[in-house]
């Protein structure tokens, strides 16, 4: 029986999944050690499903954060480390968190294995941060990585690719599949009554409504498809600080019906039925794991192309495959490829594309498989 210790900042509702299937191997002895969110972060509530059976492995920390955006200390997992001896200690890899480097420095001089669980570089580093990273991820023997791009500016940086795994991403992919099969069939122009005409292309933006996420961008070019006709449907899910400013953006688009706002939404059917149904996810800041929800559920998904400043997940868009990138911060490109995307598309076809990276790698089958790998000791696959 292997005996790993994962310590994490949070318990995050997405990550459920995983955690319960790696909770479930019959050949590991698992704790898990997390503390509370200050950023309205959703988290697992352990009273339900496996984890009401596993309660004893799952503990709290005290996180205290900086200007309740940053953890810099964990209590606990120091001591933890101290204690009992176990055989893996994984760690996100936070370099502003002294709690972090102690507890993995002396796992290291006690002979526990340590693995970072991390995004790893961004290839924007420079300078003192880079060197400080640098430093900071030698402390590990392996690392669990997000995906491909990262693992390769490890490797430029002298990084052992035989000590990097790329474990990708996921969402409740079992409860997805189910709803895929529930939702078909469905009615496009009565999901979509709320338009004046649901039979045009429906786009989708899912998350947060927040500056970073660059909605304006959205907006204006939608508005310039729209000018003189509709040829495009807009709903917006979520709720934000920048909701007021948005709607005061699209006035035209309210008023003549091709833009919906539904608010904060996190009804999984609810958001399965829009997303099925729409014919392209845009996010036109970073996109994270809006990239997987969009793609699970069949539906394609743009974002920017400086992968510098985007979510590890934006690696599972092939450019013209299953969705596309545009030039970052450019309102024109973003309006051009939409309009092409929306005539030049075969949306069964699409789907089916959008369906298979999530299959092959975004899922916690496949990540388990991945774990498996590190811990016997096999090279990466990838």
């Amino acid at each position: 029986m292997i005996k790993i210790k994962f310590f994490t900042d949070l318990a995050p509702h997405y990550r459920g999944p995983i955690w319960s299937a790696i909770l479930n191997h019959p050949d590991w002895d698992v704790n898990f050690f997390y503390g509370d969110s200050k950023t309205g972060i959703e988290g697992i509530d352990i009273e339900k499903g496996s984890f009401s059976s596993n309660k004893d492995r799952m503990h709290k920390v005290k996180n205290y954060w900086w200007k309740d955006k940053r953890i810099i200390w964990q209590s606990g997992v120091i001591r933890e480390c101290c204690g009992p001896k176990f055989d893996y200690a994984f760690f996100t890899s936070e370099m502003s968190r002294p709690s972090s480097w102690i507890a993995a420095a002396i796992c290291r001089l006690r002979g526990i294995q340590v693995v970072f669980w991390a995004h790893g570089l961004y290839g924007k580093e420079k300078g003192l941060k880079l060197w400080m990273k640098k430093i900071f991820f030698h402390l590990p023997n392996k690392f669990l990585m997000y995906e491909r791009r990262g693992k390769e500016i490890l490797i430029e940086h002298g990084f052992k690719p035989d000590n990097l795994y790329v474990v990708f991403n996921s969402l409740d992919y079992d409860a997805h599949k189910l709803l895929n099969q529930k939702l078909q069939g469905l009615d496009k122009e009565k999901v979509f009554s709320f338009f004046k005409d649901p039979s045009l292309p429906v786009l989708i933006f899912i998350g947060r409504l927040t500056k970073e996420k660059k909605l304006d961008m959205l907006l204006q070019a939608v508005n310039a498809i729209n000018e003189k006709s509709p040829k495009v449907n807009l709903v917006v899910m979520g709720g934000g600080t920048e909701r007021d400013k948005l709607e005061d953006m699209g006035k035209i688009g309210l008023e003549n019906k091709w833009l919906h706002f539904t608010g904060p939404c996190y009804d999984e059917e609810v958001i399965g039925k829009y997303l099925s149904l729409s014919d392209l996810c845009v996010s036109p800041g970073n996109i994270g794991l809006t990239a997987i929800h969009s793609l699970s559920f069949g539906t394609p998904a743009c974002t920017h192309d400086n992968m510098r400043n985007q979510g590890p997940e934006a690696a599972a868009i092939e450019n013209g495959y299953n969705g596309f990138f545009f030039k970052e911060n450019n309102v024109d490109d973003l309006r051009i490829k939409i309009e092409n995307w929306v005539k030049n598309t075969d949306r069964d076809l699409v789907r089916e594309r959008s369906y298979e990276i999530v299959d092959k790698y975004y899922n916690p089958y496949y990540q388990i498989t991945v774990f498996e790998q590190l811990f016997s000791g096999e090279k990466p696959e990838m």
